[in-house]
């Protein structure tokens, strides 16, 4: 799994470690964030579980294929950090292109998840997250990696998802797999892609 990992981290320019300052308050890292933000930018909805229903509404812009709607519910310096392939981060708009790359590829790509809540430390954790889908339209290829063209596969990801937030938006993402591989590289080494390399 190392050598995969460097693999999939070489396909993808990735910035050094840093932290995330939102406020003087506010630190995010790539393991953890304070969420104790000040929320003097915008209004904090009413609902005790407004958190909850912001990634539940967040995901349901995924099941109908539109990041671009997914984009506003998001802060503009928001990554998504593989965890499995060694905390590798993606800016979203990076993020969003794979994904997209997936619904072309993927046309019946959807998202499922057994389980939302709500940490003490502010993080929302969404468990069993499944990801799934028949490849029958467009040749898939992960990154710069070779297309592979469509195979009529039928693949599947079992996640868990951290979410952390700035104010009232998704600031960060960890996706944690919940098997060897997930997201992209995992769908992309399931169709056979990665052997080649």
């Amino acid at each position: 799994m190392d050598t995969m990992n460097k693999t999939i981290k070489s396909l993808f320019h990735r910035k050094k470690s840093k932290s995330f300052v939102m406020d003087e308050s506010v630190k995010c890292d790539n393991d953890s964030c304070d969420t104790a933000t000040t929320l003097a930018e915008e209004p904090i909805p009413l609902t005790e579980s407004w958190k909850i229903d912001a990634v539940k509404a967040f995901v349901e812009k995924w099941n109908q294929h539109d990041m671009e709607g997914a984009r506003s519910m998001v802060t503009q310096d928001m990554v998504t950090v593989f965890a499995s392939a060694d905390n590798m981060e993606l800016e979203y708009q990076d993020y969003a292109a794979e994904v997209n790359k997936l619904f072309e590829a993927f046309p019946d790509f959807s998202f499922k998840h057994e389980l939302v809540e709500e940490h003490f430390d502010g993080k929302i954790v969404l468990h069993k997250m499944i990801t799934s889908g028949h490849h029958t339209a467009k040749p898939y290829a992960f990154g710069p990696c070779p297309p592979i063209e469509a195979t009529g596969k039928y693949v599947e990801n079992s996640e868990t998802i951290h979410f952390y937030f700035r104010g009232t938006k998704i600031i960060k993402q960890v996706v944690h797999a919940d098997g060897e591989m997930t997201g992209p590289p995992g769908i992309y080494t399931q169709l056979g892609g990665f052997p080649a390399l």
